[in-house]
């Protein structure tokens, strides 16, 4: 719809909701075409009514009970109406409820977040949304009444379209509140990603290693010998021994004649024990001692290629593809755990049961 671009510049970027196809279902605070709710007033809510007339005209009943607070089978269609219609037209019939389970699970999310946010006394006032509005209006040069008159031209009635604002704004809030303070991520975390999302131009990393054998048969004292020799060679090397006449006093495997060198790597070249150091260890650092099978390793990075030097100047776009993708594994498992408290109550026949509609397109 013509509408949306009148959505973009909300200012709060980071936040939101990532993106989703154009024919899949609307994730919860994401504004998107929906089916608008019907124009006649609702019939009253009842249990016993079937939940789509034999015309296809939705009936407003209840389908769900949130912590006391209902979601009907109006609210379903009007949020994901055009999806539950993609699915019947792809499967039939018969794969409608289990449209509407899709549906109505995200609206359960929504439902919970509101909630919570409302429990934390953080929830937006009408004045919030006002303000957004104006902001909107102002960024796309018009005022608040020129904003109403493009959104109903596009189809969309104005109550609606403020609610679905209202919901984008509640969602943007709640991670900036609730989930952002629960996500912390390292500096390992983010080179690690830098290194294995771009492997073509990631900087390779020339290893120098010291191996240390477990002899055949080994008990647990002999081994705790090993390791206790591997960290006092490290600890001559921080204090300042060269690392390659170390490794040509000391190891046990191949590197101790070539003066410790054991090559130039890139990421995900070794074996993850000893990759995580040609990722993630600084230049000049001795790893502690990594035990893989019969030896004890001690890696130490000699130096790196340029490309280290691309991650630093992406350094902040990294960071919030990284942050964002643990947002939303962050959300996901507060949903879990907010509906293992909630007290919810599925009404429609069928819903509980249905699961995913095979063909439809997959929600994100």
């Amino acid at each position: 719809m013509a509408f949306l671009w009148l959505l973009v510049g909300i200012g709060l970027a980071g936040a939101a909701e990532g993106p989703v196809p154009a024919e899949a279902l609307p994730a919860p605070g994401a504004v998107a075409p929906v089916a608008p709710p019907a124009a006649e007033p609702a019939p009253p809510v009842t249990e016993a009514a079937p939940a789509v007339k034999p015309e296809g005209a939705v009936v407003n009943r209840v389908a769900a009970v949130v912590n006391e607070d209902i979601i009907t089978l109006s609210e379903v269609y009007a949020f994901g109406g055009s999806y539950i219609d993609e699915v019947v037209g792809k499967r039939g019939p018969d794969a409608r409820p289990a449209a509407e389970a899709e549906v109505l699970e995200r609206l359960l999310e929504r439902r919970l977040i509101e909630q919570e946010m409302a429990a934390l006394k953080l929830d937006l006032g009408e004045q919030e949304v006002d303000m957004s509005i104006a902001e909107i209006a102002e960024r796309n040069g018009m005022d608040t009444d020129s904003l109403r008159k493009e959104v109903e031209r596009s189809g969309m009635p104005w109550d609606q379209y403020r609610n679905e604002l209202k919901e984008n704004l509640r969602d943007i809030k709640f991670a900036q509140t609730v989930l952002r303070p629960r996500v912390n991520v390292s500096e390992d975390e983010l080179r690690d990603a830098w290194l294995r999302a771009s492997p073509a131009t990631a900087a390779a990393a020339r290893i120098q290693a010291l191996v240390l054998a477990v002899p055949p048969g080994a008990t647990e004292a002999d081994r705790e010998a090993v390791l206790a020799r591997a960290r006092a060679i490290r600890d001559q090397a921080i204090a300042g021994a060269d690392f390659s006449e170390l490794s040509r006093a000391n190891d046990q495997g191949p590197f101790g004649e070539q003066g410790g060198e054991m090559g130039v790597f890139k990421p995900g070249e070794l074996v993850d024990a000893l990759d995580n150091v040609v990722v993630n260890a600084p230049v000049g650092v001795v790893s502690e001692p990594i035990v893989i099978g019969d030896g004890v390793y001690l890696l130490r990075v000699a130096e790196r290629t340029a490309g280290a030097n691309d991650f630093e100047a992406r350094r902040d776009e990294v960071a919030e593809q990284v942050f964002q993708s643990r947002l939303e594994d962050e959300k996901k498992r507060w949903f879990q755990e907010a509906r293992r408290r909630a007290a919810i109550r599925i009404v429609l026949p069928g819903l509980s049961q249905a699961g995913a509609s095979p063909g439809a397109t997959p929600l994100q």
